[in-house]
């Protein structure tokens, strides 16, 4: 297992927001982090960034603590939910900027232009952006750095079904170049099929985890064979509240 999370629990100040929850992520495997808003999946994210620390249990990496991971050789890297950008640099300079920062990344700066489509909007500052040419650039600018393990926050919003089936096609291309994925979304028609397994959270606490067809057998849903993974999520819940 390449990402271990084990037994971690995260409390904000009125909020139990994470209940000692366990999950991993091996190389070579996409993994849907499930869940409707305020379920703890930015948190469980956050807390494998570092941006948080645990309040009880561990995560490794690679069967190493994170918090004694080196950050140059903390191979994450993280397309955040909420765009986050140098407002003085141009779209360009972003991508020269990170690629000058990992040298050894096979991308280049014009192939991740092309793919995106992206060559419109070069010299123009974030602000004079769209939401959807936004969240390219966060998810070019997170495929330029060296990183084994690929962590997505809601990476669809904003774009147009175009670039979802092509960030779709980058993240098979993850999974066939042997990188782990975590893929964070309530949006569960966009993953639906596409994740080798499922980590599904309900307010902070693990309510299943593995395919779609393991979790109906092993809570015994009643569910046929072509139910989706919002009915599967749906039924959960329903039986955790």
């Amino acid at each position: 297992m390449f990402l271990e999370f084990d037994k971690v629990s995260f409390a904000y100040p009125e909020v139990l927001a994470l209940d000692c929850v366990s999950f991993g992520v091996t190389r070579g495997e996409i993994v849907g982090l499930i869940g409707a808003n305020g379920a703890g999946k930015t948190t469980a994210i956050l807390n494998i960034i570092r941006y948080l620390l645990p309040k009880s249990g561990r995560i490794q990496m690679d069967g190493r603590n994170i918090t004694q991971i080196k950050n140059e050789e903390f191979a994450v890297s993280y397309i955040p939910d909420t765009a986050v950008f140098y407002e003085e640099l141009t779209l360009l300079e972003h991508l020269h900027f990170l690629k000058a920062l990992y040298p050894g990344n096979r991308l280049s700066v014009d192939e991740m232009i092309n793919r995106l489509e992206l060559e419109d909007h070069l010299h123009k500052v974030p602000s004079a952006l769209s939401k959807g040419t936004r969240q390219k650039l966060m998810i070019a600018l997170a495929l330029l750095r060296d990183y084994e393990l690929l962590i997505a926050d809601e990476p669809y919003s904003g774009l147009d079904p175009r670039q979802i089936g092509v960030f779709k096609q980058i993240l098979e291309e993850c999974r066939r170049n042997h990188k782990a994925v975590l893929l964070s979304t309530h949006l569960l028609d966009m993953v639906d099929g596409m994740c080798d397994r499922y980590i599904m959270l309900h307010r902070g606490q693990l309510i299943a985890l593995g395919t779609k067809q393991e979790i109906v057998q092993q809570h015994a849903l009643g569910l046929g064979s072509g139910s989706t993974l919002e009915q599967v999520y749906l039924a959960l819940v329903e039986g955790a509240v």
